[in-house]
This record gives C-alpha cells, structure tokens and sequence, in this order.
C-alpha cells in the first residue's frame, strides 16, 4: 500500500509502519487502503462543506469503535484497538483538530436534519432562523 509522504509523516512512525506494512492478500490491501482513507479524511483541513462532512463522518467511525470499524480493521489484519489508540493519540497531540469553519459546517448539517425532520410548519421556522444565524456567523468569520 502506498500513502501520501506527508500523511505518512503526520501519523506518527508506529501508524505509518503499520499502514506500509506488506499485505499479502488484495482484500487485505482493500481495506487497509479503506482505513488510509478514512485517515485521510480525518486529517484534512479544508473548510469546503463536503470535505468537513468526510471528516466529521471518518472522526465519528474512529470514535464510536463500530462493528463496521473491527470489521475493516481485521479485515487490513490490523488490530482496532491499536489504530483507535493511535488515532486519539493524534487527537490528544491536537494534530487531529475541527477548525471553526469546519465546526460551524457541522452545526448546519445537525440543524439541517433536524430541519428535515420537524413535525410542523413552526418547528421548521424556528429551525431555519437557527440555520439562517448559523449562515451569518460564517460568513463573518
């Protein structure tokens, strides 16, 4: 498996050696190349939208330490609980961090759900006042 030198750099030497390490079967290498992904998107600092809901989707699937996660994690012949310790190592070393931007971004998307859901026309209303203040505040960030 083949990573970004800066990724690599940025995960620490135990992660990174893990991540390189030679998979011998392609469905190892599939899922190994699944949670590289999933690093990646949990390290990235872009303030687009989309890229802040991948990484707030990839932070949670670390954090929540799902089936789906030990199942990916066995399946790259990776131990779930050594890469979810790496990975709030990277957390507490604040190298894995939620800019402003990016948490006013996740904010809007809890809001826009619950907008989704409401029940009545005036649960609705007072939703989107609430988005409509969210949108201002980042636009004057």
């Amino acid at each position: 498996m083949t990573c970004a030198p800066a990724l690599l750099k940025f995960l620490g030497i135990k992660l990174s050696l893990e991540l390189i390490r030679a998979r011998p079967h392609a469905e190892q290498r599939l899922f190994q190349a699944i949670l590289v992904q999933a690093l990646e998107d949990a390290t990235n600092t872009s303030g687009f939208k989309k890229d802040t809901y991948y990484k707030h989707d990839s932070h949670n699937w670390f954090m929540d330490n799902s089936i789906s996660f030990q199942d990916i994690c066995w399946g790259a012949d990776m131990d779930p609980e050594f890469i979810r310790d790496e990975y709030l190592k990277l957390i507490r070393s604040k190298k894995i961090i939620f800019t402003k931007l990016q948490k006013s971004w996740i904010s809007y998307r809890y809001l826009y759900k619950r907008y989704r859901e409401a029940n009545s026309k005036e649960e609705r209303r007072e939703i989107k006042k609430l988005i409509l203040k969210e949108n201002l505040k980042r636009l004057e960030s």
